[in-house]
């Protein structure tokens, strides 16, 4: 895979490695890439948020979470971008059920 600080995985990639489904051997390069490119830094990060934002919404249209966008021990959610995100990840999560 990409070893190089010119070239960087795509966020399809990371969204694999973040959810645990690469391999040892493919997600190391990627850790060492990521030590050194903020600009991946910042997807993964991104990335992280978007499968927290769709787990949040889930949880939602499951019944799994008390309140609007508020799970059980968890402060309410304030700040706007991410509520937007969660209203739409709930809307998306409620035509799939």
């Amino acid at each position: 895979m990409n070893t190089s600080l010119d070239r960087h995985y795509p966020e399809e990639t990371w969204e694999n490695y973040a959810r645990g489904k690469l391999s040892e051997q493919d997600s190391a390069p990627m850790e060492e890439h990521l030590l050194l490119c903020p600009a991946c830094q910042d997807l993964l990060a991104n990335v992280d948020e978007d499968l927290e934002v769709a787990k949040a919404a889930l949880d939602l249209v499951n019944g799994e979470a008390l309140n609007t966008a508020q799970a059980p021990g968890q402060a309410p959610v304030t700040d706007a971008k991410t509520r937007r995100r969660l209203s739409k990840a709930v809307g998306a999560a409620g035509t799939l059920r």
